[in-house]
C-alpha cells in the first residue's frame, strides 16, 4: 500500500512538474506574441498545441479555420494569366464560353483588390492583372470575330486605354492613368504611321 502511494505522490509530481513546464512555455509563447518576436499566427499554433484553458481555445479555433490569406490570393492571381492564356490559345471551348471564363477572372480579381483595399492593404498588383485580363478579352473576341481588321483593333485598344485614364484619375492611380496616355500615344503612332 505505501508503495502505491509513493507511486500516486509520484504521477502527481510529475503532473504538477509539466503543468509548470507548460506554464513556462506558454508564458514565454506570449511574451514572444507581445513582442513580435515571432508572427501572430506561429504564436497562436503553439499556444493552441500548450494550453488547454478555454481562453487559449480560441487560439485553436483560429489556427485551425484560418481563412485564406493575401499572400495565398496573391499567388492565386499570379496563376490566372498562364491559366487565361491556356483557356484562350489551348482550348477548343466556344468563344462565348472563354469570354465568360476571362469576365470571371476579372471580376473575380477586382473584387479580390477591392476587398483588401478596404482593409487598408497595398492592391496594385490586382488592380494590375485586372486590366491585363481587361486587355486581353477584347483582342481574343476582335481576333475571333474580325480577324483582319486592325481598326476595330485599335478602336478596342483606345477604349481600353480611356478606362485606364478614367479609372486612373478617379482612383487617384499614376500608373493607370500613364499607362492609358502612353497606350494612346502609341497607338495613334501606329495608325498615323
Amino acid at each position: 500500500m505505501a508503495n502505491v502511494n509513493s507511486i500516486t505522490e509520484s504521477l502527481q509530481d510529475v503532473t504538477t512538474m509539466s503543468d509548470k513546464r507548460k506554464e513556462i512555455i506558454v508564458s514565454e509563447i506570449n511574451f514572444w506574441k507581445q513582442n513580435k518576436m515571432l508572427p501572430d499566427h506561429y504564436c497562436d499554433f503553439l499556444l493552441a498545441l500548450y494550453a488547454e484553458d478555454a481562453s487559449q481555445g480560441q487560439a485553436t479555433k483560429s489556427v485551425l479555420h484560418q481563412k485564406p490569406t493575401f499572400r495565398r490570393w496573391w499567388l492565386l492571381t499570379l496563376l490566372v494569366i498562364p491559366i487565361s492564356l491556356f483557356v484562350i490559345y489551348f482550348t477548343e471551348l466556344s468563344i462565348v464560353l472563354q469570354t465568360a471564363i476571362l469576365t470571371g477572372f476579372v471580376v473575380f480579381i477586382f473584387s479580390l483588390g477591392f476587398y483588401y483595399s478596404k482593409k487598408g492593404i497595398s492592391v496594385t498588383f490586382f488592380y494590375i492583372i485586372s486590366a491585363l485580363l481587361l486587355l486581353l478579352l477584347p483582342i481574343h473576341i476582335i481576333d475571333v470575330f474580325f480577324p483582319n481588321n486592325a481598326m476595330f483593333l485599335f478602336v478596342a485598344l483606345i477604349i481600353n486605354c480611356l478606362l485606364w485614364i478614367f479609372l486612373g484619375i478617379k482612383q487617384k492611380l499614376l500608373y493607370f492613368t500613364l499607362s492609358g496616355s502612353i497606350g494612346i500615344i502609341i497607338i495613334l503612332y501606329f495608325i498615323v504611321r
